[in-house]
Order: structure tokens, then C-alpha cells, then sequence
């Protein structure tokens, strides 16, 4: 009866380590399987798009509404420069326009006073070609008469005379003429004029929209250094925003992984600011590349390959892009850590 009574917790505790055992293979079995159909990793980070506000144009910062770390809808105002000299520079355009059009109406006056007398100048020649070829055959009609004493001699003299005087017309008439038509110009430089004018003032008038600058997307102020009063240049970085409208996890799978990830998959993102809140994902995008650190190339030369082997070869590393769908603003965060599992298939849903 004792042998018996001993054997039974020696029994019992057999069991205990077999179903232990068993317990431990299945979930060896389940990581195992886990990790061959669903890569996982907790090389992965949160991810947004970066937007670096700086000044389109410079002068003193009259406004700056926005604290660090501030969240901003897009369309909100993020600062303001002074914008009297610009205004300045608007009115200032806009009268050297307005003496820009006023010279092209004077010149178009002009032209219609240089084409009058261009057509006055061609009617003279006309009226001389016709006075002359007059007295021409005029001459030649009393030639013959003249010498067979039909008319007098003073009349025959008196049209070689007229003829004389309608050549001289006819001269001058024609340098007139010329002299006229080369008068005749264009409106060509007074509109050039007026169009740099106006590029000026629209070039015045952007400038000055450009004092006002407002948040391009949903975001919080991240790196803001200046404070209002100071004097920025053109071009001046003043802060980041990070954009809150979309979130990213980016996550370096080993290469072997690669083959059961494709873009669509679905992915379950765990921020390590709180691990215990899943969140849904879709990858949106596989590394092209990476740049390989034991690579040396040195530019027109031929590759240069060490001589050293390493016997030990770790698998590459990609960068997947994985889209957050409606993440909890409070486990977003630029730069924060997370984990990464991707699925596909029925596994989606």
C-alpha cells in the first residue's frame, strides 16, 4: 500500500512535465508557424511627413501665433512678416504701370498722327506722277508743232518749263513720300513696357501674399527657435510641422522575409508608447534598395572588393512602408518605437 501511494504523485508529476512539454512544442509550433506566414519585427518606427515652414520672403516676423508642439489645422495662420514695405512696392508698381499704359496711349495717338500724314504725303505723290506725266506728253505734243510753226515758240518753251517744274514736284514729292513712311514706327516697345509692368506688379502683389504664411496640412510645431520681432531672411527655416493627417510605421524586415510581403497586405502595429492597443495597417510600399556599408566605389575606377570573407552573413535589412489607418493621436508620435506584424489574405479580416 505505501509503494502504491508513492507512485501515484510520481505519476501525476510525469504528466504535469509531459503536458509542460507538449504545451511548449505547440507554441514553439505556433511561433514557428506564426513567424513563417506572418513576418514580424520590432525593428520599426512611427513615421509622418515633414513639411520645413520657412519664409518665402524676409523682413521683420510682426506675428507668430504658434507655440512648440502646438497641433495646427491647415489653413491656420503660422506667422506673418511685415508687409508695409511690400505694400510700398505694390504702389510703386501699380504707377509705374499706370505711366507705362499712358505712354502707350500717347505713342498709339502718335501712329495715327504719323499715318495721317503718310497718306497725305502719298495723295502729293500722286497728284506730281500725274502733273509730271501731264506736262510730259504735253511737250511731246508740241514738239512737232512747234517746229512746223503751227504754235508759238514762247507756248512751246512755256510747257518745257512746266515740265522742269513737275520733275522738281515730282522729287520732292517722292522724298516727302519716303521720308513719311519710314516716320511710321509701332507700339511694339510702349506694349513691352506695359507687359514688364505688370509682371513687375504681379511679381509686387505675390510678394506681398507671401507675408502671410499658413499651415499646409493638419500638424503639430516641432524645432520652432525664433520669436516675433525678429528680422528673417528669405528662404529662413523657422520650424517644422509634422503632419497629423497621415501616420506611418516604417520597418526593417530581414530579406528573407520579403517573400511573403506584398504591397496591400494588411499589418498590425503595436506603438511601444502603449503595446497593449493594436492598430491596423497597409503596406503601402518594399525598399528598392539599400546601400551595402562593405561596398567601396570609387567614381571611374573599377570596383575595389576586400579581401577579407566573413564567414558569418546576416541577412539584409528592406524598409516597409506601412500606412496607419486612424491611428489614436496619443500612440503617434515621430521617431517613436513599434512592432510590426504583416498578414495577407483571409488573415485580414
Amino acid at each position: 500500500m505505501k509503494l502504491a501511494g508513492t507512485s501515484t504523485p510520481v505519476a501525476r508529476g510525469r504528466l504535469i512535465a509531459l503536458a509542460i512539454i507538449a504545451v511548449g512544442i505547440a507554441a514553439l509550433g505556433y511561433a514557428a508557424y506564426r513567424s513563417s506566414h506572418y513576418p514580424a519585427t520590432d525593428d520599426a518606427t512611427i513615421d509622418a511627413d515633414l513639411v520645413h515652414v520657412a519664409t518665402p520672403v524676409g523682413g521683420r516676423l510682426l506675428s507668430l501665433p504658434v507655440k512648440e508642439n502646438q497641433h495646427v489645422a491647415k489653413g491656420d495662420t503660422l506667422f506673418e512678416i511685415d508687409p508695409e514695405p511690400y505694400r510700398l512696392t505694390v504702389r510703386q508698381a501699380e504707377a509705374d504701370l499706370a505711366m507705362a499704359q499712358a505712354s502707350l496711349e500717347t505713342r498709339r495717338r502718335a501712329l495715327i498722327v504719323e499715318r495721317a500724314n503718310s497718306s497725305v504725303a502719298d495723295e502729293q505723290l500722286r497728284r506730281a506722277e500725274a502733273n509730271h506725266a501731264l506736262a510730259a506728253r504735253t511737250v511731246k505734243r508740241l514738239a512737232p508743232l512747234a517746229a512746223q510753226g503751227y504754235v508759238p515758240t514762247q507756248q512751246y518753251d512755256q510747257s518745257q518749263v512746266a515740265l522742269r517744274d513737275a520733275e522738281v514736284s515730282l522729287k520732292q514729292a517722292q522724298q516727302q513720300q519716303a521720308a513719311a513712311a519710314s516716320t511710321i514706327g509701332d507700339e511694339a516697345e510702349a506694349q513691352a513696357a506695359v507687359q514688364a509692368r505688370q509682371a513687375a506688379l504681379a511679381r509686387a502683389r505675390h510678394s506681398l501674399g507671401e507675408t502671410v504664411v499658413r499651415a499646409p496640412h493638419d500638424g503639430y510645431v516641432t524645432g520652432l527657435g525664433v520669436l516675433s520681432g525678429e528680422t528673417v531672411a528669405p528662404g529662413q527655416s523657422l520650424f517644422t510641422l509634422v503632419a497629423s493627417d497621415e501616420w506611418f510605421a516604417v520597418a526593417n524586415f530581414r530579406e528573407t522575409d520579403l517573400a511573403r510581403i506584398s504591397e496591400g497586405d494588411c499589418a498590425t502595429v503595436y506603438s511601444m508608447i502603449d503595446r497593449s492597443q493594436a492598430m491596423r495597417g497597409k503596406v503601402i510600399g518594399i525598399g528598392a534598395g539599400v546601400l551595402d556599408g562593405e561596398r567601396i566605389n570609387v567614381p571611374h575606377a573599377l570596383p575595389l572588393v576586400q579581401r577579407s570573407v566573413n564567414w558569418v552573413r546576416v541577412a539584409q535589412r528592406f524598409p516597409v512602408r506601412v500606412e496607419i489607418e486612424e491611428p489614436p493621436q496619443k500612440l503617434v508620435r515621430m521617431g517613436a518605437s513599434a512592432m510590426i506584424e504583416v498578414r495577407h489574405g483571409p488573415a485580414c479580416r
